[in-house]
């Protein structure tokens, strides 16, 4: 069992998940799972890659019983819990170490049932401040490829609180 890592053990981070997500970028033959997050655990949540440059990411989810409805779909707070984490990465790659962020207002648009299953959430920065950072990201079945829901968020930028340091 990975250790659940809810506080950054490097002084160089204010916040897990983005401690987690370089940890990924320099070994992802090592590090795929992120466990540094209580809601990524219960989801299943995996990095898959990540693209620098275009400013993506995208996580892989296979969420537990417990997110399943009795119709056999997939809840709908679980699916925008996974686009907000897509979301927040693609934010958490374009900031600064120890920069961090939080989702300000978040819209999901639910286009087709989503069964039980595996899925892939990419998340893209779209315009990025110096206080606010605009994304989206689309979350699809990976048996099939296709898109079950699409989600577009506006995340604050939150400046490392450097007195702790």
């Amino acid at each position: 069992m990975i250790p659940l890592m809810t506080k950054s053990v490097d002084p160089c981070f204010s916040n897990a998940d983005q401690e987690s997500l370089y940890s990924f970028l320099h070994h992802p033959q090592k590090v795929n799972r992120l466990a540094s997050n209580p809601m990524a655990i219960a989801l299943g949540t995996e990095f898959l890659s990540v693209d620098a440059d275009k400013g993506s990411i995208t996580l892989a989810f296979e969420p537990e019983p417990l997110f399943i409805q009795g119709t056999g779909v997939l809840q709908g707070g679980a699916q925008s819990a996974m686009l907000d984490f897509a979301m927040a990465f693609a934010t958490l790659l374009a900031l600064p170490v120890g920069y961090s962020c939080s989702t300000t207002n978040l819209i999901t648009a639910f286009l087709r049932p989503a069964p039980k299953g595996r899925y892939l959430a990419t998340g893209l920065v779209e315009k990025q401040g110096k206080q606010l950072v605009f994304t989206r990201a689309a979350l699809v079945r990976e048996e099939n490829g296709c898109v079950v829901a699409t989600g577009s968020s506006t995340l604050a930028v939150m400046q490392p609180d450097l007195g702790r340091r």
